[in-house]
């Protein structure tokens, strides 16, 4: 779970909260990503890490990430993080933990989400306005439980959106 850039605080706190339905979203992509859950999950079975299949979420495979769970004590390893991120931030964060994040503002706030998400098994939203590019954006992240075979939540998937003319950045180059 990433919103990308020290930017996405910029404007103030983004927010975090439970949701359950997926038209609330702006972003189609960020939607469209969300409502693929709830009708995994209302097919009956338990959504696992297959639900990030790069063909059915192919409208969004730069924007999304995968943590896993290790349970006790309770932390987040980044397993996979898409290349837009990437290239947002400015680093690589797969195989990191998400308690180690370089960025300490935005820190807080994916480990409360990855945390509600883990304990909830529910889907939530984040979203905070930025300024990129001399206009104000609305980013926008939903992160969903993902199943492990006995029924827990083994790994949090997580989609968002970004404004238009993504930022293009070499890698290891931080954002301003």
């Amino acid at each position: 779970m990433e919103l990308a850039g020290p930017s996405a605080l910029s404007q103030g706190a983004p927010s975090l909260e439970f949701i359950s339905d997926a038209a609330r979203i702006q972003d189609s992509n960020v939607r469209q990503f969300l409502q693929l859950w709830f009708d995994a999950r209302g097919s009956g079975s338990l959504p696992d890490k297959s639900f990030l299949d790069p063909l059915r979420l192919r409208f969004l495979l730069g924007s999304l990430s995968l943590l896993e769970v290790q349970p006790d004590p309770l932390r987040f390893r980044y397993r996979l993080i898409g290349t837009d991120i990437v290239q947002r931030l400015g680093y690589e964060l797969t195989g990191k933990w998400l308690d180690e994040h370089p960025d300490p503002t935005i820190r807080p706030f994916i480990l409360k989400g990855a945390t509600m998400v883990y304990h909830a098994a529910k889907p939530i939203y984040g979203h905070g306005k930025a300024r990129v590019l001399g206009e104000d954006w609305l980013l926008e992240v939903v992160a969903v439980p993902l199943f492990g075979p006995n029924g827990e939540v083994a790994y949090i998937g997580a989609g968002q959106s970004f404004p238009p003319g993504k930022i293009e950045r070499p890698l290891g180059q931080p954002s301003n």
